[in-house]
Parts: C-alpha cells; sequence; structure tokens
C-alpha cells in the first residue's frame, strides 16, 4: 500500500492551517510633519497606531522620532553622542490592557531598526492625566531617570501601591538603560538606599 504523505495531495485538498492573529497590530505612518511647541519648529515624527484585534477597538497611537548624533552624556554616561529614539507622545485609549506595554515593547524593536541600537527615552509628564501620572507605569518596564533619589521614589510608591507626590510629578526626563548599565543603576539605588538606612547623605 501506498503511504499517503502532504507532498503527494493536491493543494487544495490539504488542510487549511489556522494562524493565531496578533492580539495586537500596529500601523505605521512615516515622515509626518509636527509642529514641536516647545522648540517652536517643525520636527519629522513616525505616527504608530494600535488596533486591538481581541474586540476590534482603536488602542491608542504613539509619536516618536530618531535623534541622531544626540549629546547623549545626561542619560546614556557611557556614550558622549549617539543615536537615540525619542518617544514624543504615547497616549492610549485604555489602561491595563496591555496597550502601553506593547507600544514601548513597538518603541525598542523600532530603535534598533532606526539604528538607534535599543536606546530609547521620553519626558514623562503629567499633562495628560494629573491625577495618575504616567512616572510610575515607566519605571515598571524598565525606564529610569538620572536622579537617584526620584528612582527611589518612584520604586517606593511601587512598592507601596501609591501615588506620586506632584512635587516629582512634572515634566522628568526618562530613558530605557542598555542591560550593562541597568545592573549599574540597580547597584547605585542599593547604594542609596544604604546610604538612606544609616542617615547618610551626599
Amino acid at each position: 500500500m501506498t503511504k499517503l504523505t502532504i507532498n503527494k495531495i493536491p493543494t487544495y485538498l490539504r488542510p487549511v492551517t489556522k494562524q493565531k492573529m496578533p492580539d495586537f497590530l500596529i500601523y505605521s505612518k512615516r515622515n509626518v510633519k509636527m509642529f514641536d511647541l516647545s522648540k517652536r519648529e517643525t520636527i519629522i515624527v513616525d505616527i504608530h497606531k494600535m488596533s486591538d484585534t481581541r474586540n476590534g477597538l482603536y488602542a491608542g497611537q504613539m509619536i516618536t522620532r530618531p535623534i541622531k548624533n544626540f549629546t547623549c552624556d545626561e542619560i546614556y554616561p557611557e556614550e558622549k553622542i549617539c543615536n537615540a529614539l525619542k518617544i514624543e507622545l504615547l497616549k492610549i485609549e485604555n489602561e491595563r490592557h496591555g496597550y502601553g506595554k506593547e507600544f514601548l515593547k513597538f518603541a525598542q524593536a523600532e530603535s534598533k531598526q532606526q539604528g538607534c541600537k535599543g536606546k530609547v527615552f521620553l519626558v514623562a509628564s503629567r499633562i495628560y492625566d494629573p491625577r495618575h501620572p504616567c512616572h510610575i507605569f515607566y519605571r515598571k518596564q524598565g525606564y529610569t531617570s538620572t536622579d537617584n533619589y526620584i528612582n527611589y521614589m518612584l520604586d517606593r510608591c511601587i512598592r507601596n501601591h501609591s501615588k506620586l507626590s506632584y512635587e516629582y510629578a512634572d515634566n522628568l526626563l526618562m530613558y530605557k538603560p542598555l542591560q550593562a548599565e541597568q545592573s549599574q543603576n540597580i547597584k547605585k539605588g542599593l547604594i542609596y538606599k544604604l546610604k538612606k538606612l544609616i542617615g547618610f547623605s551626599d
């Protein structure tokens, strides 16, 4: 008896293999002109919009732009000048659905694609949601600021499930550290906590 293999079955008779659709679809519009109010100049950005395929709803949008030859010793101290992707805006429709987290994962991939080697930074602001500033969310996703004290306060808010005080919720420069730098930041944070515990201040 001849064994019937899948290759011998005509294409139109073969079973259809179902591929699972991803939960989120992100579609991008490239090289869009946008007026930057802070600098009062026109900049070129990429606009990324997300749909939730589970319910067919619009999830939100993120605006990014790669900055070439960025003077980054403030946020990437191991390099004086580098390329980095800036998130100009991240706005989601509904919280606690994973949309923001998915956008940040996409931003890292976008950074690598744009020649920025995974470097991503943003300015965390309370302008869109004064009662629930986004700083804690970014901290949970591995973002950090250059101020060890603010990092300590953010970590404390996460631990205690408390809100961030107004004085720390102004425009805050935050960035995604590279892996080597991330372990260094953890060490700095532990040293800061130890100093605070024994009552030593700089």
